[in-house]
């Protein structure tokens, strides 16, 4: 579970900066990613197994949170100086 979920935060990494298609791509892989990574984290820590890959995951997911934080100020910005 800790890799799949630090693949989706790359991956929500990566499509955020696409214009119109990225978001709806970047937002369910961070929702489904962090969950994940979070479980495998604490699964890991229960089972004294490693966790390493999960908290990559949290770290990739937290990263793809703050850029799509960004990338929504961004796109607000810019739309709103156009009106």
């Amino acid at each position: 579970m800790g890799i799949a979920g630090m693949v989706l935060g790359i991956i929500a990494v990566i499509f955020v900066w696409i214009p119109f298609v990225g978001p709806f791509i970047a937002v369910p892989c961070f929702m489904v990613g962090l969950p994940l990574s979070a479980v495998a984290f604490f699964q890991g820590r229960k089972n004294n197994t490693g966790v390493g890959m999960a908290i990559a995951g949290l770290v990739t997911n937290l990263v793809a949170l703050v850029v799509i934080i960004i990338a929504i100020v961004i796109v607000g910005s810019f739309i709103a100086a156009l009106l």
